[in-house]
């Protein structure tokens, strides 16, 4: 931390530099700022003008995924992957102070998505987003169009009347820049700064069930008994004279009339018939009832949440947002403060699900079709989080995993149904033996997820891949030391591939089959530029996508049917005239070393995410 003239003369009682700098990565930007005014000491010390130590932790606390493995734990081995988005950003701008760094971040970080268009998980259809031209777009014909063959810029906060993105100043604690996102098989999470959660197009998992409640069970639907008992507690009358008729008052009646002569009765009145036919009997009848699904209509107003000037991004809450979930009998009231009082720091998707991670330590799943709002997830059985938080989080591509302090790999990948007025799910989960460690050679570092409950880990020594698979089974992946240079120190999956980085500035990629590694198809993954390297990667079903130390975008894999997901043009353009892909099948291409993403300006990304047939990336435009 910086030096001052009241750095050596600090004010009794107050606790010198070297320990406020040890305890700022436990304080949030409030309590630092409270802090910061408690004394002169203390504002000079935590002074937001002038202390770069201080910007720089800010930095690293909004816009390092701290909470999921996309980065590995902080380690001596590891440090230089540690954080991504820090080590792109002073490559970029070496000279900019961690201050301005700070608000180049929140303020020019922009989303860019293309991919498969279905169900608008690109965050915008081709006719929403003015920015998508007919160039743009993949397709038979120029009616079918199937997916965007480039990054496109998300419409973000617009204001409704034109395509301008709305500006938020980088010292606004409710700005709604992007800290991560995370990619589904069918959609995008978008995580902000102020730790609201969003969701791209209608639904996150394609009617598919995710880990979610067990045997295929459904959680209580509060809802579905809610209108049923409202509609049921209209009393209903029964016509008895003339044709029987039941009648539910919850609409208006006209009585049967089948043998009417004489006058046309006035519209207030109607006549019913005696059995001998005189007229001499009226009954009143109801007119229109108020709409009984007011409060429910008003509850749903207020849960929908989308982001202004695009209806294709909504905003995703939790159960514990709702008391209809709760209350007994139910309750359709809003309480505005409740509603939006969670806040996410962390997220991670997989196939048909994600989780997110609240300030609280709290783990949320959406993991069914039928699951709108976030179910609370706990480990029965297992320390309190006060003794034991939740470190990191992971989704594979059909259950979860998460690293939890000196317990370990917790993974899942079902959990109990919930009951009336339950708002936790106890999971079913495992816990991978001997990944304790908190310290030590055997500490793990990072770790990642395929399919089928398998996990692969490295720890501290960094000599040896492990690999879990159900049941309890742990194997030790032997990698040929003879083609893997220096230690092991980050580990990355999609459904099919696993890439290991090392200390040596390398990274190796292998074919996953069954959630087995397939020695003979280890490749090192080399780019165009040897300046250059590989800081972090995503992948979908059948693509990866790369951003490296200098904020370049590379691919590489499948891009199956017209989706687009390479982002490297039309098909044709690919194989014909780049001459770096070949057909693989009638309508998909194959990409088979990483190649980069060019766009119409020089540009630095700063995160990428990639699920099912679609791609996304946080670029910064340069200035031409």
């Amino acid at each position: 931390m910086e030096k001052s003239k009241t750095e050596t003369n600090h004010f009794p009682g107050s606790l010198p530099p070297d320990i406020i700098q040890s305890t700022l990565p436990f304080l949030d930007r409030e309590d630092i700022e409270n802090l910061s005014l408690t004394n002169k000491y203390y504002h000079k010390l935590l002074n937001f003008n002038e202390s770069q130590t201080l910007w720089h932790e800010l930095f690293h606390k909004a816009y390092g995924t701290l909470y999921t493995n996309d980065e590995p734990f902080r380690t001596k081995n590891s440090e230089k992957f540690k954080t991504c988005s820090e080590a792109i950003m002073l490559n970029a701008f070496p000279n900019v102070s961690w201050n301005e760094l700070f608000k180049l971040r929140s303020k020019d970080a922009k989303l860019y998505t293309w991919g498969c268009l279905k169900h608008a998980r690109l965050g915008y259809t081709a006719v929403s987003n003015p920015a998508v031209t007919e160039d743009d777009l993949n397709g038979t014909s120029t009616r079918f169009k199937f997916g965007v063959n480039k990054p496109i810029e998300v419409p973000w906060f617009s204001n409704g009347e034109n395509s301008e993105l709305v500006t938020t100043t980088a010292d606004d604690d409710s700005s709604d820049s992007i800290v991560q996102i995370s990619g589904g098989g069918y959609s995008f999470q978008i995580l902000t700064r102020s730790g609201k959660l969003y969701s791209t197009g209608p639904t996150y998992s394609g009617s598919h069930r995710g880990p979610g409640p067990e045997n295929n069970e459904e959680d209580f639907n509060p809802f579905r008994e809610a209108i049923q008992s409202v509609e049921h507690s209209w009393p209903r009358v029964n016509i008895t004279r003339g044709p029987t008729t039941s009648i539910n008052t919850t609409g208006t009646f006209h009585p049967p009339t089948p043998h009417h002569y004489g006058p046309t009765p006035t519209p207030t009145q109607q006549t019913n018939h005696s059995p001998i036919g005189r007229q001499d009997e009226v009954i009143e009848t109801i007119g229109p009832h108020r709409n009984i699904y007011d409060e429910l209509q008003t509850m749903e107003n207020f849960a929908t949440e989308l982001v202004p000037g695009n209806k294709h991004i909504r905003r995703m809450f939790t159960r514990h947002s709702f008391p209809v979930y709760s209350n007994n009998p139910p309750s359709f009231k809003i309480d505005k403060e409740v509603l939006g009082s969670i806040k996410f720091i962390g997220i991670t998707s997989g196939r048909s699900h994600f989780l997110a991670l609240d300030t609280e330590n709290e783990l949320y799943s959406w993991d069914n079709p039928s699951t709108e709002h976030g179910v609370k997830v706990i480990f029965d059985g297992l320390p309190s989080k006060e003794t034991n938080p939740i470190l990191k989080i992971a989704c594979g591509w059909d259950f979860n995993c998460v690293f939890i302090y000196d317990v370990g790999l917790v993974v899942w990948k079902s959990r109990k149904a919930l009951k009336r007025g339950e708002l936790y799910s106890k999971a079913n989960y495992f816990i991978i033996p001997n990944t304790s460690s908190i310290s030590g050679d055997d500490k793990v570092i990072d770790f990642t997820c395929t399919e089928d409950s398998h996990v692969f880990y490295i720890d501290y020594k960094g000599d040896t891949l492990y690999e879990y698979k159900k049941l309890g089974i742990v194997n030790k992946v032997t990698l040929p030391t003879d083609k893997v240079k220096g230690k092991l120190v980050k580990v990355i999956s999609c459904l099919s591939k696993l890439v290991v980085f090392t200390d040596q500035n390398l990274c190796y990629s292998m074919h996953v089959q069954d959630g087995s590694c397939e020695m003979n198809s280890l490749t090192e993954l080399a780019l165009e530029d040897p300046e250059d390297r590989i800081l972090s990667l995503s992948g979908g079903d059948y693509h990866i996508l790369a951003v490296t130390e200098q904020g370049k975008l590379y691919v590489w894999g499948v891009e199956s049917q017209y989706s687009g997901c390479l982002g490297l043009g039309r098909p044709q353009h690919i194989v014909n005239d780049l001459h770096i892909g070949t057909w693989n099948g009638e309508r998909n291409v194959k990409v088979l070393k990483p190649t980069k993403i060019e766009l119409e300006k020089d540009y630095i990304c700063v995160g990428v995410a990639a699920g099912g047939w679609q791609s996304a990336a946080l670029i910064i435009k340069r200035d031409s």
